[in-house]
């Protein structure tokens, strides 16, 4: 098997590792798991998903593919000055995986997927649960899943009190 081969085989492991992979809690402007499906997808020639879920084949979107493409295709696009071009290609990230750095990622991805740290590394219930305060980390979880919201009054309790 070539390294491109090898290469493309491992990209499509570590994308379906990465669909296994929880989606954030929290929504951010950028979410790990969808850029790296991203990149991983386009590593290993499968159709790269858009925001609704669609092929990106149809999009109008511009991306940073078409960007590269640009760039690195014409020696001054839309009237750049040539040291302004040089620092455009040197800023753009290039992948270059080999096998051996896509079996590396495979095998992380894997431990992250399977909690092998957080099992290998349990904490016990002191830390889960201080002597002090054993609602405190449930309170905060509640909280931000939306299960029990505090008032005012009930925080300025907590806050003086403890309770």
């Amino acid at each position: 098997m070539s390294s491109y081969q090898g290469v493309k085989e491992g990209a499509k492991q570590v994308v379906r590792l990465l669909e296994k992979f929880p989606d954030e809690r929290f929504k951010y402007l950028v979410s790990f798991k969808k850029s790296q499906l991203e990149r991983f997808r386009r590593i290993a020639g499968l159709p790269v998903a858009s925001e609704g879920g669609a092929a990106n084949s149809t999009a109008q979107i511009t991306s940073i593919n078409e960007i590269k493409d640009i760039v690195n295709r014409t020696s001054g696009p839309l009237g750049l000055q040539k040291d302004m071009l040089k620092k455009m290609q040197a800023a753009i990230p290039h992948d270059q995986f080999t096998e051996a750095s896509m079996k590396a990622q495979i095998v992380s991805l894997t431990d992250l997927v399977n909690n092998k740290y957080k099992n290998y590394y349990d904490v016990g219930d002191k830390l889960y649960k201080p002597a002090g305060n054993p609602e405190y980390y449930q309170r905060i979880l509640d909280d931000i899943t939306g299960q029990k919201k505090e008032n005012v009054f009930a925080g300025l309790r907590t806050v003086f009190w403890g309770k």
